[in-house]
């Protein structure tokens, strides 16, 4: 069975027809064009599964027409909802890049000894960067940014990190 991941979240409702803006997790926002359906998974957890009627792009963001949606009553129960895709259908990413969901739990080794340092605990968005939280075999937590010259390689393939710590670890 295949896992789902979330490309969007219902923002709010549009106009008197139905449609909703989306609020988009995804890196190509034209991939909303060629959706058919998506899985909707509402705030209380319920999923279904609903066509896609329609999509466009407006300078406020993204409107998409659910097939079973027909008025704004029906559009403003959909708020906060998230549309999920199975992750078959997750777009590819180039080498050496990964999708946060893919980088938790990477094991992170030294890129200089191979020594295996700990696990990526957690990814951060901050302004300055993408931040990766790391467990240390030490039961310690060290922070890492992409920003900078320390994380040297993302290998999905081998499922780990490559790091070169700017300062020592004691």
């Amino acid at each position: 069975m295949d896992e789902y991941v979330l490309i969007a979240r219902v923002r709010r409702s549009h106009g008197l027809k139905g449609e909703v803006f989306i609020e988009t997790f995804t890196m190509d926002d034209t991939r909303f064009k060629k959706l058919k359906e998506v899985l909707l998974r509402a705030p209380d957890g319920t999923m279904r599964t609903e066509k896609v009627d329609s999509t466009r792009n407006t300078a406020n963001g993204i409107l998409i027409k659910f097939s079973n949606t027909n008025d704004r009553n029906a559009a403003d129960l959909l708020r906060n909802t998230e549309l999920l895709i199975p992750e078959s259908e997750r777009m590819p990413l180039p080498e050496g890049k990964a999708y946060f969901d893919q980088i938790i739990g990477m094991k992170v080794v030294d890129d200089a000894t191979n020594e295996e340092l700990g696990k990526v605990r957690d990814v951060l968005e901050m302004p300055a960067g993408t931040v990766y939280v790391i467990d240390l075999l030490t039961g310690e937590e060290h922070l890492v940014t992409t920003a900078g010259e320390e994380v040297k390689k993302v290998d999905v393939k081998k499922n780990e990190v490559r790091v070169s710590f700017l300062e020592e670890l004691n």
